[in-house]
C-alpha cells in the first residue's frame, strides 16, 4: 500500500492494519513498512499453502477493499507480484549468531551470508533515513 508522501507513520500503519480487520480477513501475518509503503506478505508454509487461508487473488482483492474503506490519508495499491523467501531456521538458543542458517548458507565466509551482510547494511540505513525523516524516535 502506498500512502501519500509523508503521511505513513507507526500509528496510520496500525490503524489502516486495524481498519482492514486483518486477523479476520486473512490480511493478519503481518506488515513491514518502508518510506510510504505498507508492505504485506501473503506467506505460505513450506507445501506452498498461504498461512492466510487465502490465496494470492483473495489476498490482493482484500487490500484493495481495505484501501477504499480507509478514511485517511488514503492510501492506494502501489504493486503486486510474488517473491520468494525464506524463513531463518536456526537454534536461537545455541547459535546466538544465527550459525546454523549461515552454515546452510554456505558458511560465515561465503557468497550468500556476504550479500546478506551487505542487504542488512542497506536496510538499517533506509529504516533510519525513514525515522529521521519521520522524526521517529529510536524506543519507538
Amino acid at each position: 500500500m502506498r500512502f501519500p508522501q509523508g503521511s505513513l507513520s507507526a500509528t496510520v500503519a496500525q490503524r489502516f492494519f486495524e481498519a482492514a480487520d486483518a486477523p479476520k480477513n486473512g490480511l493478519g501475518g503481518g506488515y513491514g513498512v518502508v518510506g510510504d509503503e505498507q508492505i504485506f506478505l501473503n506467506a505460505t508454509n513450506s507445501e506452498g499453502k498461504p498461512y492466510s487461508g487465502l490465496d494470492d487473488a483473495s489476498f490482493q482483492d482484500g487490500l484493495r477493499r481495505a484501501a477504499v474503506s480507509f478514511g485517511g490519508p488514503k492510501p492506494m495499491v502501489s504493486s503486486l507480484g510474488n517473491a520468494t523467501a525464506r524463513f531463518i531456521g536456526n537454534d536461537w538458543q545455541r547459535s546466538t549468531r544465527g550459525e546454523c542458517y549461515q552454515t546452510l548458507l554456505g558458511g560465515s565466509d561465503g557468497e550468500l551470508v556476504r550479500k546478506l551482510d551487505e542487504i542488512s547494511r542497506c536496510y538499517a540505513f533506509l529504516l533510519a533515513k525513514t525515522a529521521d525523516s519521520k522524526g521517529w524516535a529510536k524506543d519507538e
